[in-house]
């Protein structure tokens, strides 16, 4: 068990002014709810001005069940920057059609069969990948393939049991009937080329936002999650800010959020957070104004050293004003990637929860923050402001590699080690509903499949629950 000192810029507790409360959710929204965290390798480069494209209708269904989701999380502030003004929720408005239809990208065969998994309560969950949704409505001893069609999905995201969305290369479907039936929708358009949906988070069945850009920058956003260090060719980059207030029929663009967005989640329709490089942002007013709430350290030595970027974030949000974020770094050496994860309670105060061992420390020599599960990063979850899912990625020296598991409690200042996760040694998504009851999904690198594996005590075991043949 390790502690962690909280970790703030100038030694100090890093603070906003407060926002207005956000408003509360459904019941079922308020419930904890569990997301995978969005792929770095999918934030892309920011263009111009939006639309849509018109898509065609997709029925790739076979019988299925419910849906699984949960808030994600957050991140750190730049104190004395001046806050951005942009428009609430529908202040833009939809843009025109693109000419021609779009249909899923054909990139399945290279894609992970397996990189996206979530759960709405213990029941209902989802795992998505190349050419391929499954679902269960019991838990996960049972699993049915929605979707056998071309395109490479890289995420999953649902708000309850019906209302869900699946993005991918050049893909963006949704459904309301658990999965059941799935519906390409438009892709907007940027600088009036049709352009590819990154990533989403959806508040409720109407209301969600997304992160954009041209088609011509989605290539290097095929990748699977950050285990593998597939972080690494993706960081700087970033996407637009968009809203949907239509289920994702129609996208508009949040005027004056902030640029070169990566990640984004919200914990309810007024308070959500962005990450760009190296900096997270905050609103509290439905995304009409945004301001810095925590930005990474800056490095001090190695090739990160005077950049004036910083690295990617993934965020994570967990119920009322709580947020995990986690920055991956560039470069590896000797099997190592950088990595830093920091965590907030109320969007105000950051704690710096682990950093990778090796890099970070020549890197940052002046965090001293405790050691993250793995070599390099893997997924995480977050489960409440209090506790976090981590799981880390170890490549294989000799050997098949190994995904360790660290449980972040006490809002990141206790570390507890839980081993290492079995039958899958690549780790690609996390979703856990408590500190006890969770799932992953990764790659068995000995066996050559994708497999979903699931534990009921903490990590301590682990039960194959579907494997690719």
């Amino acid at each position: 068990m390790t502690n962690g000192a909280p970790i703030t810029k100038g030694n100090g507790e890093i603070s906003e002014h407060s926002g207005p409360a956000r408003p509360d959710r459904s019941a079922r929204l308020a419930a904890l709810r569990v997301r995978t965290v969005l792929p770095a390798a999918a934030a892309l480069a920011a263009v111009g001005l939006l639309g849509g494209c018109v898509a065609t209708s997709s029925g790739q269904q076979a019988a299925g069940q419910a849906a699984s989701r949960s808030p994600s999380t957050a991140a750190t502030s730049a104190v004395g920057t001046p806050s951005r003004t942009g428009s609430g929720a529908g202040g833009a408005s939809p843009a025109a059609s693109c000419a021609s239809a779009s249909a899923p990208s054909a990139g399945a065969n290279a894609a992970p069969a397996l990189q996206s998994i979530e759960f709405v309560d213990q029941s209902h969950g989802w795992a998505a990948g190349a050419g391929r949704i499954m679902a269960t409505s019991d838990g996960g001893h049972a699993w049915t393939r929605q979707y056998a069609g071309t395109a490479a999905l890289r995420q999953v995201d649902f708000t309850d049991a019906a209302h869900g969305w699946a993005v991918g290369q050049g893909t963006l479907m949704s459904t309301g009937d658990g999965g059941a039936t799935w519906t390409t929708r438009p892709e907007p358009m940027l600088n009036g080329q049709c352009a590819a949906v990154s990533a989403v988070h959806f508040v409720s069945p109407s209301l969600g936002y997304a992160i954009a850009a041209s088609a011509d920058s989605t290539s290097a956003g095929a990748g699977a999650g950050s285990a593998g260090g597939a972080a690494a060719g993706a960081a700087n980059a970033g996407g637009q800010l968009l809203r949907t207030t239509d289920g994702g029929v129609t996208w508009a663009p949040v005027s004056g959020a902030p640029a070169n967005a990566q990640a984004v989640c919200f914990g309810g329709p007024r308070d959500g957070y962005v990450g760009s490089p190296g900096r997270i942002w905050r609103t509290t007013d439905g995304g009409t104004t945004w301001s810095p709430t925590f930005t990474e350290p800056a490095a001090s030595s190695g090739q990160s050293a005077g950049q004036q970027a910083g690295d990617t974030p993934e965020i994570e949000c967990a119920g009322q004003h709580a947020a995990w974020v986690l920055f991956l770094g560039t470069g590896a050496a000797m099997l190592h990637a950088p990595y830093l994860a920091y965590a907030t309670r109320d969007g105000h105060t950051w704690r710096g929860v682990m950093e990778e061992a090796m890099l970070e420390s020549a890197v940052r020599p002046g965090l001293h923050m405790p050691d993250g599960p793995g070599s390099e990063p893997g997924p995480f979850s977050a489960i409440s402001p209090d506790a976090a899912a981590f799981v880390g990625y170890t490549p294989p020296a000799n050997g098949w590699g190994a995904a360790p598991l660290t449980m972040a409690t006490d809002g990141g200042a206790t570390l507890n080690r839980a081993g290492d996760v079995t039958g899958v040694n690549r780790p690609l998504a996390a979703a856990f509903l408590t500190t006890t009851r969770g799932w992953v999904v990764g790659e068995n690198l000995k066996a050559r499949t994708f497999a979903i594996v699931a534990t009921a005590d903490a990590g301590r075991t682990w039960t194959t629950q579907y494997a690719t043949s």
